[in-house]
């Protein structure tokens, strides 16, 4: 099929096509395939879609080299098919994999030569020494772009990415609250905002504000980074007003300022406190959950952390300070310390009347007193509450008091999951517990020993 002739099939099919078929190829590949057939010789000067990676060029030229002659060679073949390609081509995607390349002149004359040929996706992985800053492309749809090591990132104060509609940054360190704002408001196509792994110096104000957003993913650094670059945004106020967004995705440090504006489009929601309010007042517990909460009752499905669950066992003494209904949510994902987190689980339950589904991570926590749940009637689990999944599970007695719970009170059950911590030795015995345990449901599936070991609490979804 591949050989020379006027009978190659291939080589007879539309350009459109091949392009298409090259795209999932990387840049070296499509220039040797020029051997392949007289009809492609010149076939690489036209395709759209340019893939460089250092670590596959390496594999796929002479492995032997030494790496700084490996990097030349790349930055020679990268700036070859650049500027001999055919200009006149719009490139569609420019993806670009070369973190150990010392050479922020090179990397930036690049960008700007894909940018000047109307790039439409543009995916970065790179080493930069010096503050990055991004050329203006009106023409970028998707921008992906990521650094080996933290690195400053300097955005344009100008409106210079009018059709971007995805952003993911990863491992950014942002030195100004309002230049990062600013610019997701010059957006006005912005869809889809991904901030992983990155810093907000000192940030006074995290502030989101767009009408065009959709899904925002924030994973901030750890207040205690190691590189000294701020506190992430633990000492932040932090706004979001998007009234088209549908997905939240906030990983931070324990806030006292989390605000929700003109979000009643919000229908799934992930919030992750990874310290907990060790010298937190009930009161202060009570305004941080106030203004969070209240902002998600619409949402249909909600993912909290234990330390988000810290702040709800400050109040727990006041059970009637739970007073917002989450009548939409239909699944809900908790990850908890049962010694301290029980009476907030039966509130949570009690405040969502159509919970459909429940998956629960048992964090690992000082263990205390056991305490048994009252059987009390709570409307999702007479009429609703199908699905439970329960991960991590250890066998200790506050996790089996709210198994029995759950059977003893799911009317209608359907299915209970449980998967285990690998180091658990006595699974047999606890097992046959549960089994005996008694169940409203008639029609419950109860799978006491699930194999899915090591299941992210970050990533797992139903």
């Amino acid at each position: 099929m591949l050989g020379g002739g006027d009978g190659d099939r291939l080589s007879n099919l539309p350009e459109h096509i091949i392009h298409h078929i090259f795209s999932f190829l990387e840049t070296i590949d499509v220039v040797r395939a020029s051997a392949v057939s007289r009809k492609w010789r010149y076939f690489w000067v036209s395709v759209p879609y340019l893939d460089f990676d250092i670590d596959a060029f390496r594999s796929k030229t002479e492995e032997s080299l030494l790496i700084e002659t490996a990097i030349e060679k790349f930055k020679e073949f990268v700036s070859w098919v650049l500027f001999f390609q055919d200009n006149s081509v719009v490139i569609r995607k420019f993806s670009l994999c070369c973190l150990n390349i010392l050479d922020d002149y090179a990397i930036h004359r690049w960008i700007t030569v894909v940018a000047q040929r109307k790039v439409q996706e543009l995916s970065l992985d790179i080493f930069s020494r010096v503050p990055f800053q991004l050329p203006p492309c009106q023409s970028l749809i998707t921008l992906r772009l990521g650094f080996d090591s933290l690195c400053i990132l300097k955005l344009p104060t100008f409106a210079g990415f009018r059709r971007l509609k995805s952003l993911h940054l990863w491992m950014v360190i942002f030195t100004d609250s309002s230049m990062l704002g600013n610019f997701i408001s010059s957006c006005p196509l912005l869809e889809n905002l991904n901030i992983e792994q990155s810093f907000f110096c000192n940030f006074k104000v995290f502030e989101i504000c767009s009408t065009s957003l959709k899904n925002l993913i924030v994973h901030s650094g750890d207040e205690d980074d190691p590189n000294g670059v701020g506190d992430g945004l633990g000492n932040c106020e932090i706004k979001i007003a998007c009234p088209r967004l549908v997905s939240l995705n906030f990983v931070t440090p324990s806030t006292w300022n989390f605000c929700f504006q003109d979000v009643n489009s919000l229908q799934k929601v992930f919030i992750y406190f990874y310290h907990d309010p060790k010298h937190a007042t009930a009161e202060e517990c009570r305004c941080v959950l106030s203004k969070i909460l209240e902002g998600l009752c619409n949402v249909t499905a909600l993912k909290l952390s234990m330390g988000f669950f810290m702040f709800l066992y400050q109040e727990i003494v006041k059970p009637k300070f739970f007073s917002t209904s989450f009548n939409n949510l239909k699944s809900l994902t908790l990850m908890v310390c049962m010694n301290l987190d029980k009476q907030a689980i039966i509130n949570f339950l009690n405040l969502s009347p159509n919970l459909q589904a429940l998956t629960i991570y048992f964090g690992q926590c000082p263990w205390s007193e056991y305490l048994k749940i009252p059987d009390i009637a709570i409307s999702c689990l007479t009429y609703h509450l199908k699905m439970v999944w329960l991960h991590d599970f250890e066998g200790r007695a506050n996790e089996l008091e709210l198994v029995r719970f759950l059977l003893k009170n799911g009317q209608v059950l359907q299915k209970m999951s449980v998967s285990w911590l690998e180091s658990v030795k006595i699974r047999r015995k606890i097992i046959r517990r549960i089994v005996q345990l008694p169940r409203s449901s008639s029609n419950v599936s109860l799978e006491p020993n699930s194999k899915t070991y090591g299941i992210d609490f970050f990533s797992y979804e139903h």
